[in-house]
């Protein structure tokens, strides 16, 4: 666990992991998507524009559910207006990158004429690999950590849990360089949010060096990107209709997705009871995915011409650049 991966020597400025992990993904998708989309067909001078468009969508969208879902940390007693733009407070929530990622999608691909589902065809996979890479960055800071794993619990289930340190003993001299506000260590360098959400509780005392033993949620959700990945391309491969790839990740995700909230611990998730935002939401998009899902299975039965066409091998081009 890393939450700082590198300093910029002379101004002293943090680089945080998970924000290396959010730019990779970033990166690795736009080459993935416009590699899928030139295979798909797709416009080549609008590919650039709709990926930028999509990406910018799902970072104000992850950003904005996170806090419509914790209102009181910028409307509070304790809140600033400023803290809407400090990602470092709370931080993103996946399936608000997901709702805005493809309303922004939406809105680009009806302004500039080309198909939304094999827009999206293209783009889910490279959304899978980025809830893998990001979730790397959350294992590294400690973030969307997982419950406490019971005392009486099988050994092979512990055996799998993690432990956040406490970032002052951790890593000393970074916590020496944030107390001491050295170049552009400012800020609060307090954590793991695991740890002193366990110290809050009395699970560990102030004095202990990690938090107490939880389940491994981050590596669950990695899997579970690294799994939607290979679906995503196999149902590219054996699709029936435009769309069907991305309505199998969104069915997929919203079960896995469900499931994994079942052991994270972290505060904030809001929701209704003891169903959390996310639940609600996988819920949500699960039943309209599969619904979708089958309307359109349905009408590609009756008109097997509305299927997308098998891609033609590609010609080798021998002429000199």
């Amino acid at each position: 666990m890393k939450p700082i991966l590198f300093e910029i020597p002379g101004i002293e400025m943090p680089i945080f992991t998970y924000g290396v992990m959010l730019g990779l993904s970033l990166v690795a998708g736009y080459y993935l998507v416009t590699y899928l989309a030139k295979k798909d067909n797709l416009p080549g001078d609008a590919l650039t524009g709709c990926y930028v468009w999509t990406a910018a969508s799902a970072l104000v969208g992850a950003r904005l559910l996170y806090i419509v879902t914790n209102p009181a940390d910028f409307f509070g007693d304790e809140g600033s207006l400023v803290d809407l733009f400090n990602v470092r407070k709370g931080g993103l929530v996946a399936y608000g990158g997901f709702l805005g990622g493809f309303a922004g999608s939406w809105l680009y691909s009806k302004r500039h004429g080309f198909s939304l589902l094999t827009w999206a065809d293209a783009a889910v996979p490279a959304l899978a690999l980025g809830l893998a890479l990001t979730r790397v960055g959350c294992l590294c800071y400690g973030c969307c950590y997982g419950r406490p794993i019971f005392p009486d619990a099988p050994s092979w289930i512990k055996g799998l849990g993690l432990r956040f340190p406490d970032w002052s003993h951790a890593f000393p001299t970074l916590h020496a360089k944030f107390e001491s506000q050295e170049g552009l260590m400012v800020g609060d360098f307090q954590g793991a949010p695991a740890y002193l959400h366990h110290v809050h509780q009395g699970l560990v005392a102030p004095g202990d060096h990690y938090c107490a033993l939880v389940y491994p949620t981050q590596i669950m959700e990695i899997a579970s990107g690294l799994v939607a990945l290979a679906l995503t391309f196999a149902v590219r491969k054996y699709r029936r209709f435009k769309g069907e790839a991305f309505l199998a990740f969104t069915a997929y995700y919203g079960v896995a997705r469900f499931i994994v909230e079942v052991f994270r611990g972290d505060l904030k998730r809001s929701g209704i009871g003891p169903v959390s935002t996310s639940q609600i939401v996988g819920i949500a998009t699960f039943a309209v995915a599969a619904a979708v899902w089958w309307l359109l299975l349905r009408r590609v039965s009756r008109a097997p011409a509305s299927a997308p066409p098998k891609e033609a091998p590609a010609r080798a081009d021998h002429r000199r650049r």
